[in-house]
């Protein structure tokens, strides 16, 4: 069985240098735990850069490190695209245009449907490290280092929450609110999926500022601006205020779409009834320090289409 190569920073996740490599792994493999990080370990197919010999589950790992993980090569169905759109461009960064359904990196199911895969074709010889993260279906401004000095750098930002970022998501009904924040502590929600999250008094804490942009009977555009970046933090605190996003078919209802999705079994009819044919969540804006020099840099992206159209058929514009 041939494997590709995926990295993981250290940095990737808050915290996580001097501590142990299966609670990194856990943390910053989407839907994983302590027991999947022991099983790659156990067999064999992770590593960390530079290191010799085999890690264990309580090997440290620190801010340098980069963690390798090998996964199955499968003959998965093509990418989205294969050139991504460049928003932004210098020596030591990478901003691209995400599309929506396509993941920031491989998985254990999906390589070459990933932004770095596809970097890797457009680009060779290049090999960026994701900054952060988008989940599948969000659309949007996608940032990428090019070297370990810069990620390190960006990433302190995020750390530090003093980048910030604009999303623009279309939701279900029109909210009696033009503006607010919601303050809500978020965990992981327990059960039968595991990448779901909760609002829970002893979770970690997620605040998000909402602003209304437009609203028709059915639906609205708002814009979220999150302080912190908590996993699925959007999605759920909309939910919460009772506007889950169009599309959104892990929080849009009681996650029986989202089974059928992982099974392979979703519908169009389905998707229909879920709102719309995705989750309506586009990343618009994210400013940040640039990490040599320090002059503030803010990269954008406009709405796609699909997201034009929806808004547009429920009387909205974007």
């Amino acid at each position: 069985m041939s494997f590709i190569e995926v990295r993981f920073s250290v940095t990737d996740v808050p915290g996580a240098a001097g501590g142990r490599l299966d609670r990194f792994l856990a943390a910053r493999i989407k839907g994983s735990t302590r027991s999947d990080a022991q099983r790659l370990l156990d067999e064999g197919r992770v590593s960390v850069a530079g290191r010799p010999g085999v890690p264990r589950a309580a090997t440290r790992v620190g801010t340098a490190d980069t963690v390798v993980v090998l996964y199955p090569k499968r003959e998965d169905p093509p990418p989205v695209v294969e050139r991504l759109s460049v928003l932004y461009e210098d020596e030591f960064l990478l901003a691209v245009d995400k599309p929506a359904r396509m993941l920031s990196h491989p998985t254990d199911k999906v390589a070459r449907n990933s932004v770095t895969e596809v970097l890797a074709a457009q680009f060779p010889g290049l090999e960026p490290r994701l900054a952060h993260r988008l989940d599948r279906e969000t659309s949007g401004v996608l940032l990428l280092t090019k070297d370990a000095v810069s990620a390190r750098l960006v990433q302190e930002q995020f750390e530090r929450r003093e980048t910030a970022k604009e999303y623009l998501a279309l939701v279900s009904g029109s909210p009696a609110w033009r503006e607010t924040t919601l303050d809500l502590p978020l965990a992981k929600a327990g059960g039968g999926i595991k990448v779901r999250q909760a609002a829970l008094e002893d979770g970690a804490p997620a605040w998000t500022d909402f602003l209304v942009l437009a609203s028709s009977e059915t639906a609205a555009l708002v814009l979220c601006k999150p302080r912190t970046g908590r996993l699925h933090q959007i999605r759920v605190h909309l939910m919460h205020l009772g506007h889950p996003i169009l599309g959104d078919i892990l929080y849009g209802g009681d996650g029986s779409l989202y089974l059928k999705a992982v099974a392979g079994s979703i519908t169009a009819e389905d998707r229909a009834a879920a709102g719309a044919p995705r989750q309506m969540l586009h990343a618009r804006a994210l400013s940040f320090a640039h990490p040599r020099g320090g002059a503030p840099l803010t990269v954008t992206a406009e709405a796609p289409r699909d997201m034009r159209e929806c808004a547009r058929a429920r009387g909205l514009l974007v």
